[in-house]
């Protein structure tokens, strides 16, 4: 009776010690230990915060997220409210700047891009009583939309670009964010420096705004057939439900809605949406600061993103960042950082794999490696979180030319200013090899008619540019611009830099990529104990047969 028993706990003890170790070890080691925080700002990029969020919470880490949007995020940083982390369009000084958001940490900060994507125009309208989906819209319409000028549906200048469509005589309901918002920022300044009459109009009939500065709030008062809804869900919701509507804000929400986007006519005559590789070609034109000393240190410049001829363009492309402290406070601890280290690095490797079908686009892979230089700066990294920053680092830029980060704008062996989404792009309709041509040599880096190129550039980021500030006319009379085909950034001075400075190579490998580390540790450590669990019992009645026997 004694031998059966002690085989049956042996099997247990075994099976105990397995599964026990599997669920303590399925996770990163640290993930247990990651404390929970919480971040807050813009709307535009929540849906790719949001995934973020799921996927490292299937990891065992915590992160909350509140979409109030850009202004409110900002201000709830600064002032160290319920917020250890910030997402925003636009910096807190800059040409996009408003002046009824004047708060600024008293505490050492860094931002940097987290994600790309476009700014469309979801629309609600129906033609001959079926739901109409292949809008056409000039950027001067769009520009006239918004500003007023345009409020019928089958007004000329839309009708224009929609030929042979029997477009309704019916108002145009323009449905805007109704909060400080660095979308809407972003969209202001593009009216400002393309449309800058209508945009003046707009602020002479709302008397929110000057007419020669962006604006976070958008200036809807006095404008009958405009509505303001909280948050880029509020604009979405609306529009779905009220037929003849149309807005502004991130691919990502119609796309989620299954509503269309107006394709929109870029600077070379053919109608794109944002979709992942139009946004990407686009960016290719963003002007990055390159300055460390700056404020705004990688902050874009879209001037040259809305004006650009390449056929498969989106003119409304733009980053968005997150705002992370560099310094702890009595509301930032190295818990914290912790956490926040870990969570940025995911959401600028792994992270980037679904931005495409979220309706986003990936971060090109050098303003990745740009960013991971700021991560750094986070007190209370782990040693995880740093040994991850040191294999993508090495890696990409190293002989191997391996990609840790699984990123898919980035193509191993590459260099990491190539964006491989730009190779993908489609032209659209009507561009036939003629058209196609140029571009093509371009995406090559092979000058062509069209901007001036240098493929071999790692180009971090380059440019002035204080958010989607112009770059300063006397810097760039004594600077050299070097913009590349695929990085989606131009680079003021020296190209051979990511972000402003040389990442050194170090040799260590991290867990989860390729190496050994925790993961494979984990497997033989449970194949070691399966196989005890198959041969105790028998050791265990082994040693009781040898064992003296007491006579009764």
């Amino acid at each position: 009776m004694i031998r059966p028993r002690l085989r049956a706990l042996s099997r247990a003890l075994g099976v105990a010690l397995v599964f026990g170790l599997i669920a303590g070890g399925a996770l990163p080691a640290a993930a247990a230990s990651y404390q929970r925080i919480s971040g807050e700002g813009s709307s535009w990029a929540a849906l790719a915060v949001q995934q973020w969020q799921a996927d490292v919470k299937s990891q065992g880490v915590t992160v909350d997220y509140v979409p109030s949007g850009s202004s409110q995020g900002r201000k709830n940083f600064a002032g160290r409210i319920d917020a250890k982390f910030a997402v925003s369009e636009i910096p807190y000084r800059g040409d996009t700047a408003d002046k009824r958001d004047d708060s600024y940490p008293d505490f050492n900060f860094t931002m940097m891009p987290m994600v790309a994507g476009g700014t469309s125009f979801m629309y609600n309208l129906e033609v001959n009583g079926q739901q109409f989906r292949d809008l056409n819209l000039s950027q001067q319409a769009a520009a006239g939309i918004f500003s007023g000028t345009i409020t019928q549906w089958n007004d000329p200048a839309i009708a224009a670009d929609n030929p042979g469509v029997n477009l309704p005589a019916q108002p145009i309901t323009v449905v805007v964010r109704s909060e400080g918002s660095g979308a809407t920022a972003q969209f202001t300044l593009w009216m400002l420096r393309q449309f800058p009459a209508a945009y003046q109009q707009l602020c002479s009939v709302s008397g929110e705004c000057d007419g020669t500065h962006a604006t976070s709030y958008f200036p809807a008062q006095n404008k009958a057939n405009f509505v303001a809804q909280s948050g880029s869900d509020g604009v979405t919701k609306y529009t779905v439900q009220t037929s003849g509507t149309i807005n502004y804000d991130e691919f990502a929400y119609a796309q989620q809605a299954g509503f269309p986007v107006a394709n929109l006519k870029n600077a070379a005559g053919f109608y794109t949406t944002p979709t992942d590789t139009a946004v990407a070609v686009g960016l290719t034109q963003a002007v990055i600061n390159s300055d460390p000393n700056s404020e705004n240190y990688l902050a874009q410049d879209l001037s040259n993103v809305y004006a650009y001829q390449d056929p498969r363009s989106y003119a409304l492309s733009s980053y968005s960042y997150f705002m992370v402290p560099t310094q702890t406070t009595n509301q930032f601890d190295e818990s914290h950082g912790a956490t926040l280290g870990y969570f940025t690095q995911y959401s600028l490797c792994e992270g980037q794999q679904t931005m495409g079908t979220l309706g986003y686009s990936p971060l090109p892979m050098n303003l990745v490696l740009a960013a991971m230089t700021e991560i750094r700066k986070i007190p209370g990294l782990d040693a995880p979180t740093t040994a991850k920053l040191d294999a993508v680092a090495n890696s990409a830029l190293g002989a191997d030319g391996g990609n840790p980060c699984n990123n898919p704008t980035f193509q191993p062996g590459d260099n990491p200013s190539h964006n491989v989404l730009v190779d993908k792009a489609p032209f659209p309709a009507g561009c036939d090899e003629a058209c196609q041509a140029p571009w093509r040599l371009a995406s090559a880096g092979v000058a062509a008619s069209g901007p001036t190129f240098d493929a071999g550039a790692p180009a971090a980021a380059g440019g002035a540019g204080a958010g989607a500030a112009a770059a300063d006319s006397t810097a760039a009379a004594a600077s050299t611009k070097v913009c590349d085909s695929d990085t989606g950034v131009c680079v003021e001075g020296t190209a051979n830099t990511v972000a402003g400075g040389k990442v050194t190579p170090v040799s260590t490998v991290i867990p989860g990529q390729q190496g050994w580390a925790g993961p494979q540790t984990l497997m033989v450590l449970v194949g070691g104990l399966l196989a005890l669990f198959l041969v105790a019992p028998a050791l265990v009645s082994r040693v009781l047969s040898k064992a003296p026997r007491k006579r009764i």
